[in-house]
């Protein structure tokens, strides 16, 4: 597309350029009369086109929003012009630069991703954008783009009801100057056109006028886009420093509402929010806690309804989200309307509402980061209230901190009692206390007789119960073996059997004492074959005997039966070989106790019982009886725990005067019962007692990179 000007920069003068048809037509033509009301008239004119375009270039400096100064910049243009129409486009750079990347066999897609991105700001006129077909639309975008990646202002012909999508034109039927708006384009990711409809039957001279005066309009709409660009990167950095202030200013004060009032107060100020509301969320419940400059809130009230609601709807933790509202709905505009969102972090569970009216200028998307960083260190300072106000005395110690950092002169009197504050908790700090570690144990007597099934058999009989005193060799289960009893009757069968034989022997053996000498040898070994089988059955039932006896479990020892419900446990249930049926407690016992000792608390331990200020007492767990002392008779192994991932050490413990502990047999089993282990070990200052843990961590990690230490120069010597 070819430029209808020069290169040269277009610099207007109303003396040197035509102002229409008119202007050009030769002078002679016309009557002295007509002549100088034709001079006349073009004169106020040139006057008027003047004081416009002074007005404008004064409005480039003054501190007016884009808006309003595209609104009167198209304005003045339209009737300085006497055009059919004027629209200000605005592209996103961004995205046709990254479209373009793509290569030259995917131009056609990046011109149409590019031209999504495409947007009206301004437009005035009888013809505008809207006055195109659709089909058309895609035509004139092309267009667009094209006179902007060339950036040379241009006339384009009409070209009515241009359909080709491929093919850029201005289907309009009156011809377009499109002039490129000189930006920082590359800074702010965006580029601005400039296009007017100029009349239909205007000549070439005319069209290079009027775009010559475009140009210069161009030019000035460009210079207060740089300027405005100064004058906003101007606002951001003193709202960055007002939101730094207001964020210093909550970390120091002591309380959760004064928090929240700051907030809300500070928000409404800085961004120009008519009003602030800040909610927490629950289980996406909102709960409304503050309102910007309102000490009583009216939870009833439609816009305390508005807020929650807004929260419930769209909180997300740690985002931001601009609220669009529809400008068609006239009743909007007399109401505040949600127009921004802005979440904290999901474990302060913290979002803060804007509202404003439509017609304000809350500028949603530049004030993002600011707005959300102001909200995220809220729900910091609020967190860390929370956790200072959850000390005893912490909220005090907060406000005289702060009371102190304000003043220069000092307070003696704050100063001297907080230094004996101070004197007072080192004092604490330093105060002798005994370690205690108390840890779980099981109960067990020294001298204890276990009964296990000596093979596979059934429960026949339960001669005892539990609690009943026992004496030695007296029974206590009986069990049965069908197959034993099997084995048994067999063999009592085949031994009656041979005995008949043998009788039926020795009587034909005297039957044959006058036959043959060789009939009474025979007769002679098979009665001492059946001799030897008898002998050998014999044998066996001796053995089988045996194991019948051993199936009547007795006792070893005189003592006292610990198996609780025995009877409903084993009566009549079938039990394997090595199953423990049940337990006798030895008369005279003494009573031990398997504790497990925690390794890290296991050197307090150690050392008070080298230097014997050891002290130990053992509470039986679900009893009356009082506390028994107990001595450590040894150290076990090393153990970890995987239910609670934790390594034990194990200790036994020697009861000492525990024949009490007898008395407890009679509401139920002592052998295995749970107590609780109380080590009293050597004094250490309460600072160390309270961080012993941490204390030991570090001292083992000191210790473990000293020695590997030690031994790397070692090796290297």
């Amino acid at each position: 597309m070819n430029s209808a000007t020069t290169d040269a920069p277009f610099v207007f003068s109303p003396a040197s350029s035509p102002l229409g048809p008119d202007a050009a037509a030769p002078s002679h033509n016309r009557t002295p009369g007509s002549s100088r009301a034709t001079e006349s008239l073009v004169d106020e004119t040139r006057r008027e086109i003047s004081e416009m375009v002074r007005e404008i270039a004064l409005a480039v400096r003054s501190e007016r929003s884009r808006a309003e100064f595209f609104g009167m910049l198209a304005d003045r243009i339209l009737r300085a012009m006497a055009a059919e129409g004027v629209v200000i486009w605005r592209i996103d750079t961004r995205e046709s630069a990254d479209s373009n990347r793509e290569g030259p066999a995917e131009e056609l897609d990046s011109l149409a991703a590019a031209t999504l991105k495409m947007s009206v700001v301004h437009r005035i006129g009888e013809i505008t954008d809207r006055s195109i077909p659709v089909v058309s639309i895609t035509a004139h975008d092309r267009m667009l783009l094209e006179v902007s990646d060339a950036a040379q202002p241009v006339v384009v012909p009409a070209t009515p009801d241009a359909s080709d999508p491929d093919v850029p034109a201005n289907p309009t039927r009156f011809p377009a100057a499109v002039v490129p708006i000189e930006c920082e384009s590359d800074s702010t990711g965006e580029s601005y056109l400039l296009e007017v409809f100029l009349e239909q039957e205007c000549g070439v001279a005319t069209q290079r006028g009027y775009l010559r005066f475009v140009a210069q309009m161009a030019d000035l709409a460009g210079e207060f886009l740089r300027s405005d660009q100064l004058r906003d990167l101007h606002r951001r950095r003193l709202r960055t420093e007002q939101v730094d202030a207001v964020i210093a200013s909550i970390h120091g004060l002591v309380s959760r509402e004064k928090i929240e009032a700051r907030v809300v107060d500070a928000a409404s100020d800085i961004f120009g929010f008519d009003r602030v509301g800040l909610c927490y969320l629950r289980n996406d419940v909102a709960e409304l806690s503050a309102v910007s400059y309102v000490n009583t809130i009216d939870f009833r009230g439609a816009a305390a309804k508005q807020m929650v609601s807004t929260s419930e709807s769209f909180y997300t933790p740690d985002t931001y989200v601009v609220l669009e509202s529809d400008d068609s709905d006239e009743k909007n505009t007399a109401t505040l309307l949600p127009r921004v969102v802005a979440a904290s972090e999901a474990r302060d569970s913290l979002c803060l509402v804007g509202l404003a009216s439509t017609d304000s200028g809350v500028e949603c998307q530049s004030i993002a980061n600011d707005l959300q960083r102001l909200v995220k260190h809220a729900g910091l300072a609020i967190r860390h209230r929370k956790s200072i106000e959850a000390i005893p005395g912490g909220q005090w110690l907060v406000s005289f901190s702060n009371q102190s950092r304000g003043r220069r002169s000092g307070n003696w009197l704050a100063r001297g009692f907080a230094i004996m504050m101070l004197t007072l908790i080192a004092v604490i700090a330093l105060l002798p206390v005994p370690m205690v570690v108390t840890t779980p144990g099981t109960l067990r007597p020294e001298k204890i007789q276990s009964l296990f099934a000596s093979r596979s058999a059934v429960v026949q009989q339960i001669h005892v119960s539990h609690g009943d005193r026992v004496q030695r060799g007296q029974a206590l289960l009986t069990l049965h073996d069908p197959e034993l009893e099997k084995q048994i009757t067999t063999l009592l069968g085949r031994h009656a059997v041979l005995l008949q034989k043998q009788a039926a022997i020795t009587t034909a053996l005297v039957d044959s004492a006058s036959h043959r000498s060789d009939r009474n040898e025979q007769i002679q070994s098979e009665r001492s074959l059946v001799a030897e089988e008898l002998h050998a059955i014999d044998d066996q039932l001796q053995i089988l005997t045996r194991i019948k006896d051993s199936l009547v479990l007795r006792a070893t020892e005189d003592g006292v039966v610990d198996s609780w419900q025995i009877r409903r446990r084993l009566l009549g249930r079938p039990v394997v070989r090595g199953d423990k049926l049940l337990e006798v407690i030895g008369d005279n016992t003494a009573w031990l106790v398997d504790a497990r000792v925690p390794l890290s608390r296991i050197a307090s331990v150690r050392s008070s019982l080298q230097s014997e200020t050891l002290r130990t007492a053992v509470l039986i767990d679900g009893s009356a009886t009082p506390n028994h002392t107990a001595v450590v008779q040894q150290f076990g192994p090393s153990t970890h725990n995987v239910k609670d991932d934790t390594d034990t050490k194990a200790v036994v413990l020697r009861i000492e005067n525990g024949d009490d502990i007898g008395a407890l047999f009679g509401v139920g089993p002592v052998s295995g019962s749970p107590v609780r282990v109380l080590f009293r070990c050597e004094t250490k200052p309460a600072i160390g007692v309270l961080f012993y843990d941490a204390f030991e961590s570090v001292r083992s990690t000191i210790g473990l990179y000293w020695s590997a230490g030690s031994q790397t120069t070692e090796n290297a010597a």
